[in-house]
C-alpha cells in the first residue's frame, strides 16, 4: 500500500517535495521562453488615443498621444506627418518603439511610420477631432440689458 499508516507523514512530505520541485521547474522553463528573443509576426502602429476631443468646434484641439510600433524586421524607421511630409522622430536598428506625440491641430491627422532608406510608408494610424459643443453664430446685435 502507498499511504500505510506508519508511512503516511513521509509519502505526504515527499509528495509536497515533488511538487515544488515541478514549480519551480515550471518557473525556470517560464524564465527561459521570456529571455529569448520574440518573433514578431505582424506590422502594427497604435496611437491612444485615436480622437482629440476640443471644446468647441472649429477651436484647436491639444492632445498628448501615444504612439507605439512594431514591424517585422530591424532597421531604421521614422515616424512622419502625412499631410506635410514632416518627421517627428527617428529609430536606428529598431524592432518597435514608442514616441509621446504632442497635437495641436483644428484638423484630423494622420501618422505614418516610413523606412528611413526608402522613404516608402509602412503603416499608418489616424487622429480624428471632434468637440463638446457646435460654435455659436455670434449675432451683431447691441443689447442695453
Amino acid at each position: 500500500m502507498f499511504f500505510s499508516s506508519s508511512n503516511k507523514l513521509l509519502n505526504i512530505g515527499l509528495l509536497l517535495l515533488l511538487a515544488i520541485i515541478s514549480a519551480e521547474l515550471q518557473a525556470a522553463e517560464k524564465l527561459k521562453n521570456a529571455n529569448e528573443p520574440q518573433s514578431i509576426s505582424k506590422t502594427t502602429l497604435d496611437i491612444m488615443p485615436k480622437k482629440c476631443v476640443a471644446l468647441r468646434k472649429g477651436r484647436e484641439c491639444f492632445a498628448r498621444i501615444n504612439v507605439y510600433w512594431q514591424v517585422t524586421q530591424a532597421g531604421n524607421y521614422c515616424l512622419r506627418r502625412q499631410v506635410d511630409k514632416m518627421i517627428i522622430n527617428c529609430w536606428q536598428a529598431e524592432i518597435s518603439g514608442e514616441f509621446a506625440y504632442i497635437f495641436r491641430s483644428k484638423n484630423p491627422e494622420v501618422l505614418e511610420l516610413i523606412s528611413q532608406e526608402s522613404q516608402k510608408k509602412i503603416i499608418s494610424a489616424s487622429i480624428s477631432v471632434g468637440w463638446v459643443y457646435q460654435s455659436r453664430k455670434r449675432k451683431g446685435r447691441w443689447r442695453v440689458f
